[in-house]
């Protein structure tokens, strides 16, 4: 059986609807002949304006028309439009559908509909998120859809960006903003490393035009391991600088300085509610704990295990974390309501701490290249010892102290230090050795079957899914769940046997020992039985197809994986064939195998080993040439003979 790993995602929502018309022919290449359908036209218009009380407006006006090729048009026809029920708002919609009733004649049905429900977005640490549903009538093959509106931004430090692309083709998108000469404005671009976003800026009395333009382009690509859309869309941040009134400069978000003073002005004297009983948690919980180090982890693992995770985000809540005396009262709360009560716990143990802003994984860019709430989507607590900080994240029931949740590494943490004063840190990536499965087993050959007992072990980031897993699922789906875990040679595996150690234990790997038959897996003549050792395939994503995946590939954490198979050589039968030794490394990924006789055993060890998390497109032939060498030694069969 193949070896199955469970890998975690977060994609992030486009911003309002990213829909799809025109012409197939009109893309040119660029549309794939699968397209369901094409973006004839997107264009997002902004207008920034200086009000009379001196603040920002910004208004941004939407034109979305796309046409469909083929009956799967019916697919979508419910839409929605996104926004933050306190930052931002949505008006004059207007939605139709464009019917073909002759040779370019289209019959025009309007939408009367809408509805506004809540948009919750998980793993975040501002939602608020509202949205308007409504549905197009009457969708079909040759059927066009045209969407306008506009959405008003409240608070300018959470405009803007602006993704080009889409999940259907792209004929043409475009992105303009009309300001005032005294705004300044600060832009970048991701993804267009085929320059296909061509930009100009012209000055109309005292206003300043920017506009941003792609044509022909691809498709959003989705599949497994594909990472957020903000990884693999072409998109624009753009934010403001600063801007003027009567001669005086006013900072928005110039530099990290300014994003961390707004951050910051959510902290301000949060006024602890004073708990007796917080107090003497901590006493209990550090009273035998004579090291710092100790006390910090069993504060860590005390929220992990006591605080529920919710996510309850309203409005400027979703920065202010609650005090740390009602969440620990309420015993839950989200990432910085959790990362505020460690804060606080610590505080109490004469601990220093601190709060600090972070992205998760699915934000490809740092502080530094993006000064803006858009770098962030986390809190976690920091505790620095020696010159080293340990990221405390207690959303990571099951992570260890010293590790930082897989969805953190490598991202930059911005480290709370004083009112005026932080430190921006880059979260470590775990290297493989510390997320390691090893799985042992050893059979014995009767008849055409196989009987065996192995024992897996989980470290790491590895055992994180597998103890979510046998804590959470009832008895009946557990079963299941172990017997697919642990699967061997063919579907007539039968798990016979399991038992599990340091299943709720947080500092120990996880052990798993089972025992199993195999029927009709080895094969008998008069003479010879002839048996592929290689019961369980490792191979996380198989052969890559690099014309039609265009988008780099992500993985959760680095990790090695052993798989140890002991064979007992029948009575009477010695080895006859024996497969070569193989082998394949690369700095980033690998594998061995090899093969021994131990008196009555045949011994096969697998090692694989991948020590990035990200595969780049310009790696795919490499990675293909290793899996092909993976297969061809999986095809091998050991040949036991009689003697």
């Amino acid at each position: 059986m193949t070896k199955r790993f469970l890998l975690f995602f977060i994609l992030l929502p486009a911003t309002g609807l990213l829909l799809q018309n025109a012409l197939m022919a009109q893309v040119g290449n660029h549309a794939g002949q699968d397209a369901n359908g094409v973006v004839s036209r997107q264009s997002h218009d902004v207008v920034i304006t200086v009000g009379d009380e001196g603040n920002l407006a910004i208004k941004e006006h939407v034109l979305e028309e796309t046409q469909y090729f083929n009956d799967n048009a019916g697919l979508y026809s419910e839409q929605s439009i996104g926004y933050s029920g306190s930052f931002s708002s949505v008006s004059g919609i207007e939605a139709y559908t464009l019917l073909p009733t002759g040779k370019n004649k289209f019959k025009k049905l309007t939408v009367d509909n809408f509805t506004v429900s809540d948009s919750r977005s998980s793993g975040v640490f501002y939602d608020d998120q509202k949205k308007v549903g409504f549905v197009f009538p009457a969708l079909q093959a040759g059927a066009k859809t045209v969407l306008k509106y506009v959405k008003t931004y409240k608070e300018p430090r959470l405009w803007g960006y602006y993704i080009f692309s889409s999940y259907l083709p792209v004929k043409a998108s475009s992105f303009s903003v009309t300001a005032p000469a005294g705004v300044r404005l600060q832009y970048r671009l991701f993804g267009d490393e085929d320059g296909k976003v061509s930009f100009s800026q012209e000055k109309k009395g005292k206003k300043m035009i920017y506009r941003w333009n792609a044509d022909d382009l691809e498709e959003i690509r989705s599949g497994r391991n594909a990472g957020g859309i903000l990884q693999r869309a072409l998109h624009l941040i753009i934010y403001v600088q600063s801007y003027e009134v009567d001669g005086v400069a006013h900072h928005v978000l110039g530099d990290v300085k300014d994003l961390y003073a707004w951050y910051t002005s959510f902290l301000n004297d949060p006024e602890e509610e004073q708990s007796k009983q917080m107090e003497a948690v901590v006493a209990a919980i550090t009273r035998d704990k004579k090291d710092e180090l100790d006390k910090v982890q069993a504060i860590y693992y005390w929220v992990q295990q006591n605080i529920k995770y919710i996510a309850i985000e309203d409005g400027l809540g979703g920065f202010r974390p609650r005090d740390a005396g009602t969440v620990f009262k309420r015993r839950y709360g989200d990432c910085k309501d959790m990362s505020n009560l460690l804060r606080e716990m610590l505080d109490i143990a004469s601990i220093p701490a601190s709060l600090a802003w972070t992205g998760t994984n699915s934000i490809p860019y740092s502080h530094r290249e993006v000064p803006t709430p858009m770098a962030d989507n986390h809190m976690i607590c920091t505790y620095k010892k020696g010159g080293k900080f340990f990221f405390l994240d207690a959303t990571g029931r099951y992570n260890v102290l010293g590790t930082p949740t897989e969805h953190i590494q490598g991202s930059e943490a911005l480290v709370y230090k004083t009112v005026n004063d932080f430190e921006l840190v880059e979260v470590p990536v775990v290297e493989p050795g510390k997320n390691i499965t090893i799985d042992s087993v050893t059979i014995t050959i009767n008849d055409d079957a196989i009987r065996g007992v192995g024992k897996e072990v989980f470290s790491g980031y590895a055992r994180v899914p597998v103890v979510y897993n046998l804590e959470n699922l009832e008895r009946s789906d557990k079963k299941v769940y172990l017997n697919d875990l642990l699967k061997k040679g063919n579907n007539k595996f039968m798990l016979d046997k399991v038992k599990t150690t340091n299943a709720s234990g947080i500092h120990e790997n996880l052990e798993i020992e089972y025992g199993f038959t195999v029927e009709d897996y080895a094969i008998r003549t008069q003479k010879e039985i002839f048996i592929n050792p290689h019961l369980e395939k490792i191979e996380p994503d198989g052969l890559i197809d690099s014309p039609s995946v265009r988008q780099d590939i992500f993985y959760p954490y680095k990790f090695l994986t052993t798989g140890i198979v002991r064979i007992g050589v029948p009575d009477g039968y010695k080895v006859s064939y024996l497969p070569m030794n193989r082998e394949y490394k690369s700095s980033e990924f690998g594998f061995s195998l090899r093969y021994h006789v131990d008196e009555k055993m045949v011994v096969v060890r697998q090692n694989f080993m991948l020590n990035t998390l990200k595969l780049e497109r310009e790696q795919f032939d490499e990675w293909n040439e290793m899996i092909k060498s993976l297969y061809s030694a999986y095809k091998e069969t050991i040949v036991l003979e009689k003697d």
